[in-house]
């Protein structure tokens, strides 16, 4: 009876941790996108990594804190650190010896560098190469109907074809993977190194996204956090005469996109078909680096993985 009784307390503790679960998801799901199901989708992620994408976001991974409830033999504890317990949130985004050894900065980068590459193409092909070229001497006027505000030049900008891209045809784009970024010198001089940059010299504008690829449950944290580590800068170069955009993006550990991300892509000219590869290349990213960061969580070692492999 005694062992019954056992039994019973050890499986209820189980349902009421999922639950506990279920209900975190709650409070982040108004941040993130909602995650494309479509049989397309779930073709080309594969069963292992839906299975990984949901089973994270649900709670239900075996992780060493979910099996110490019905095993004597395990303590709870990251295989890791042997610190803190290991929950799905704490190997995923909050190992001290895992971020030590570089596994989420490897994350990190092969997001950035999905993210890199779409925007990239993005500008060499679809803005910089836009038929209409800027410049061209041609003034528009804007009428605006009786009993209408009249839009701030800011906003008639953002609302052209590319968004706040819409003024130049010589964007270049940098980004931060592998620790190889510069910040351009003819801009401001500084130490500082967000993941991407955007700069035309003719428009005198710059645009940076500072990526993090949080817990779902920091996203909004995170976002705020990154935002105010720019500000200063952001200052500096307005002070220079440049117009300039501080962007923080987050995509969540578990393969979940934030809504940030998606604004971020609208505001330079992302919409349909490349907007959707984007955000969903980017979650996949994430939730594949992710599973392996998962897998190998009980292994001490980590085997160095360049960004391009």
């Amino acid at each position: 009876m005694l062992r019954v009784k056992e039994n019973i307390e050890r499986e209820r503790e189980v349902q009421v941790g999922s639950l506990e679960m279920q209900s975190r998801w709650g409070e982040w799901r108004e941040l993130v996108m909602k995650t494309d199901l479509s049989w397309h989708t779930l073709f080309k992620y594969g069963d292992s990594l839906i299975g990984f994408m949901l089973s994270a976001v649900y709670g239900t991974l075996l992780t060493p804190s979910m099996v110490s409830k019905w095993s004597e033999d395990e303590d709870g504890k990251c295989k890791l650190c042997e610190e803190r317990m290991g929950t799905i949130q704490h190997i995923l985004a909050g190992c001290k010896v895992a971020l030590s050894q570089g596994r989420y900065r490897w994350r990190h980068d092969k997001v950035l560098k999905q993210i890199s590459e779409q925007v990239v193409f993005h500008c060499d092909r679809r803005v910089n190469t836009y038929k209409n070229k800027a410049g061209d001497g041609r003034q528009f006027i804007d009428f605006v109907p009786a009993g209408r505000r009249k839009a701030g030049s800011d906003d008639r900008k953002e609302s052209r074809g590319f968004g706040i891209l819409g003024g130049s045809r010589d964007w270049i784009v940098l980004s931060d993977i592998d620790g190889q970024l510069k910040f351009p010198s003819e801009i401001v001089e500084t130490r500082l190194r967000p993941d991407l940059v955007i700069f035309s010299r003719s428009a005198k504008t710059v645009i940076w996204w500072e990526l993090t690829v949080p817990s779902e449950e920091r996203i909004s944290e995170s976002h705020e956090y990154k935002l105010d580590r720019y500000s200063s800068l952001q200052t500096e170069i307005q002070a220079e005469g440049w117009c300039c955009y501080n962007v923080a993006v987050e995509v969540g550990a578990r393969g979940v996109v934030a809504q940030s991300l998606e604004r971020a892509a609208r505001r330079i000219g992302f919409k349909g078909r490349e907007l959707k590869k984007l955000v969903r290349d980017s979650g996949k990213e994430a939730a594949h680096c992710s599973r392996w960061i998962y897998l190998l969580s009980r292994k001490r070692e980590w085997e160095f993985r360049k960004v391009g492999a």
